[in-house]
Parts: C-alpha cells; sequence; structure tokens
C-alpha cells in the first residue's frame, strides 16, 4: 500500500512539473525577482503608437508620465489608481475631484527605480517613446503609449476614429466599468460630432471663415495638423488657418502669415490672455481683432484643447463662428451636462459661468 502511495506521489509531481509553466506566466522582473502570476491573469492590447503590449489583467496601479493621462483615468472612475501623475495646473481639476492632491506629482522624468518602488502594474507614456519604452523594458514593467503617435491625421474622420480608439484603449487596459464608460463617451462624442457637422454642412468650403487657435504662450504658438484643435475647428465649420503648416502638434507661424490669412476668429487658449493679440499693434488690422471676434476659450479638469473636454470646445466654436445655426445651444447646459454625466459633479450655476468666463475656481 506505501508502495502504491509512493507511485501516486510521484505522478503527482510529474504532472505539477509539466502543468506548472503553462499556468504561470512571467509579466515583471521586480527588484531582481522574477513575479509569475497565473497565466489567465494577463491580456494584450493594441496602444496608439500600433504595438501589442501585454498587461495584467487586473491593473490596481498605475503611472502616468504623460499629462493627459489623469483626466481620462479621472473621466473613467479609476484616478484612485494612479500612484503617480504629471504635475498640471489645469484650473479646475482640484474643484472637481479634491483627492486629486493626494497623487504623487512629478515635474521631471522618474527614475526606473522610483517605479519599481512604487510597485506599479502599468505605465502610460508619450514623450520621447523609444526611451521610455527601452527604460520600461530594462525594469519590466509594461507601458503604453496612451496619446496618439505616429499617424498623420488627414481628415476629419480620421481625427474622430482616434479620438475614439484612445478613449477605447484607457477603457480596455482598466476592463469592467471602465470600459463600460469608455464606450458611453465615445457614444457622447459621435451624438455631439453628428449635431455639430450636420448643421454647418451645408456651407461650401470656400465660404467658410478662417479661425486661429492661439495656443500661448506667445501670440504666435499655435497647433498643427495632428491637433484636436485643428479638427474641431474644421468640424465647428472654420478653415483652421494652421491646416496647411508642416508641424504636426504645437508650432510657431510668422506674423507675416497672419497678416496674410487674416483670421476673422480668434480663439484664446490655455487661459492665456486676449491682450496677447488686442494690445499688440501689430495685430490691429487682423479682421478677428477689428471685429471683436477675439474668444478666450473655457477651461476645466484639463485644457480643451487637449483632453476629452475638446468636445465642448468643437461646441463652443461652432456657437460663437455660426451663432445663427446654433440658437438653440445653451453652453452652460451643454457643460453641466458633460460633468454630470462623466464626472458625477453637479456644476453649480456660479462655477459654469466662471468656466465659460475661463476663470478658475
Amino acid at each position: 500500500m506505501k508502495q502504491k502511495h509512493l507511485q501516486y506521489a510521484l505522478v503527482a509531481v510529474k504532472l505539477l512539473a509539466v502543468m506548472l509553466p503553462a499556468l504561470f506566466v512571467c509579466i515583471r522582473l521586480q527588484n531582481l525577482r522574477v513575479i509569475s502570476v497565473p497565466a489567465g491573469a494577463v491580456k494584450t492590447v493594441v496602444d496608439m503608437s500600433g504595438r501589442k503590449v501585454v498587461v495584467p489583467a487586473e491593473i490596481y496601479r498605475v503611472a502616468a508620465l504623460e499629462v493627459l493621462g489623469y483626466e481620462k483615468m479621472f473621466l473613467l472612475g479609476q484616478s484612485n489608481k494612479l500612484s503617480l501623475m504629471l504635475s498640471a495646473n489645469a484650473p479646475w481639476m482640484r474643484q472637481i475631484n479634491p483627492k486629486v492632491k493626494q497623487i504623487p506629482k512629478f515635474l521631471h522624468e522618474p527614475d526606473a527605480e522610483a517605479l519599481m518602488n512604487m510597485n506599479v502594474d502599468l505605465v502610460l507614456f508619450s514623450y520621447d517613446p523609444e526611451k521610455t519604452r527601452n527604460k520600461l523594458n530594462s525594469i519590466g514593467i509594461p507601458g503604453v503609449v496612451s496619446q496618439p503617435s505616429g499617424q498623420i491625421i488627414d481628415d476629419a474622420q480620421t481625427f474622430q476614429e482616434v479620438t475614439k480608439r484612445n478613449m477605447r484603449l484607457y477603457g480596455d487596459l482598466m476592463g469592467g466599468e471602465a470600459k463600460k464608460r469608455a464606450e458611453k463617451w465615445c457614444n457622447y462624442f459621435d451624438e455631439k460630432v453628428r449635431y455639430v457637422t450636420s448643421r454647418v454642412a451645408s456651407i461650401p468650403e470656400e465660404k467658410r471663415p478662417h479661425a486661429y487657435y492661439l495656443r500661448g504662450p506667445s501670440a504666435l504658438m499655435t497647433q498643427g495638423r495632428n491637433a484636436n484643435t485643428l479638427w474641431y475647428g474644421e468640424m465647428a465649420g472654420a478653415q483652421m488657418i494652421s491646416k496647411d503648416r508642416h508641424f504636426i502638434g504645437r508650432g510657431a507661424v510668422s506674423m507675416e502669415d497672419i497678416l496674410l490669412w487674416d483670421p476673422e476668429y480668434i480663439f484664446v487658449g490655455r487661459l492665456y490672455s486676449p491682450d496677447l493679440v488686442l494690445k499688440d499693434k501689430r495685430w490691429q488690422d487682423v479682421r478677428a481683432v477689428k471685429e471683436g471676434k477675439v474668444y478666450q476659450d473655457p477651461e476645466g479638469v484639463f485644457f480643451w484643447d487637449g483632453s476629452s473636454e475638446g468636445v465642448l470646445l468643437m461646441e463652443f466654436m461652432a456657437k460663437n463662428i455660426h451663432p445663427e445655426l446654433f440658437q438653440d445651444m445653451d453652453m452652460k447646459k451643454e457643460i453641466q451636462d458633460y460633468y454630470a454625466r462623466f464626472y458625477n459633479y453637479k456644476l453649480t450655476e456660479a462655477e459654469v459661468e466662471k468656466i465659460l468666463r475661463a476663470q478658475a475656481p
């Protein structure tokens, strides 16, 4: 009997030796220790650079090394999982979510040891992707490029697809309720895009007014082809004068260019003052300045030129460029609805008035 039990035990040991490697996979090296997790506890996502990345199926600790990471994590109800975020001075971030104060911030790139000590499950990054990817690979922490990267956006349809894919990436990463929220936002985005673009669809391209987005800090700093502001402006029924510039993201134009384009509308972002153009003699003959059509963009949980709130920027631009087509649009209600729907925050009348006037809380 003892001999038979010994044989059974040996068989069991052999089976375990065969099965264990299949049941467990290594996903990270941390502090020179190999950490293994069940093979079913990982998933593969495609990041915004088109790479396939293996990440934990359940993510509990995230380091956001790019500035837009916090806003999307908050929108999806996942900001409590942020172990680290890039410091930002968006005006309404702390008012809408006081707990953001508790999230550790950084100004300069954290080193590998700091990320390892935080025991993060995932890193969101965008800037200098090759360098960051190599650093993360060296310490075995999975990371995803979480902003659009490497794709030239040539039309509004592509912009819409990339924007939704970006939000869905966050939903896929965090899973569960976050995935549902991401889809809810994408449906809302589609609805608002249809609403605005259908109203301006009958305006011929050559009759659409020229508009300029002043990104700051200088009056000649704007955003180019891949920027949200360009495509939100185009969908709002404008010809954005930076559309044919050679730069992809942020870039500078010359005063000669501005005088040649002579924009009918100027939108000033990032809480910079319209005085950048209103009090500069060089701009006094520009049509938007002469006709009083220089507008300061509202800003929120993050700046509207880069965040998911950009859909509100599209509406804001459409309302100011084509007021006759959007008489029924109430920007107060649009902003209040967005904040209640996606941030679970009920803006007071005083708060929404401040947002529309581009004021901090």
